[in-house]
This record gives C-alpha cells, structure tokens and sequence, in this order.
C-alpha cells in the first residue's frame, strides 16, 4: 500500500481545519520579553465559534488520524520483500507477415 495519496488527504484535511479555525479566530496574542528569561511570556488566546468550530476541528482530527495510517503504511512498506524482476521474452526471428494463409 503506497502512503502517497494518504498523506496529500491528510495535507489537505489538516490544512483545510486549521483555515477555518483560524480564519475566523476572534482573539489576542500577546509576547512579552523581559530581561530574565523566565520573566518572559507568550499567550495566545483563540476563539473560534459556530461552523468554523464545527467543522474545522473534526477535519483537523480527520487529517490527524490519516496522517498516522500513512505513517503505518509507510513503515509496513518498508518490510515487504522486492518483486523479483520478470523477464520479457524477446523473438529472435520475426515471422512473416500473413505467414499463415501460405499453403
């Protein structure tokens, strides 16, 4: 099983989750740098009501759980034996055209 088209819908899901998640984010942020760096401080405060909740974060769970199958898939790829090459049998004399109807 090739992981290539789980991992563009996983992309593709997670990306359109947090779009809409943050897209219509109603919120602040705020960095505060001091001299100990401890005293340091991010917070980021995200709100995200009605559709956009409703469907942003079940796509984010979605993209979530088809990225770790193509992980899965990835991983089990790895163990699987090379399909030994087949041979192509190639004619060593060219028949004839129409060499049947010949009496």
């Amino acid at each position: 099983m090739k992981s290539d088209r789980l991992v563009i819908f996983a992309v593709l899901f997670i990306a359109a989750g947090a779009g809409l998640i943050f897209g219509f984010t109603d919120g602040t942020t705020a960095l505060n740098v001091a001299y100990p760096i401890s005293a340091t401080r991010l917070h980021v405060d995200i709100t995200t009501t009605g559709i956009p909740a409703l469907l942003g974060a079940p796509l984010m769970a979605a993209g979530g759980l088809l990225l770790f199958f193509a992980l899965v898939a990835a991983i089990a790829s790895q163990f699987r034996r090379p399909e030994p090459a087949r041979m192509v049998e190639i004619p060593t004399k060219r028949r004839e055209p129409f060499n049947e109807f010949e009496d």
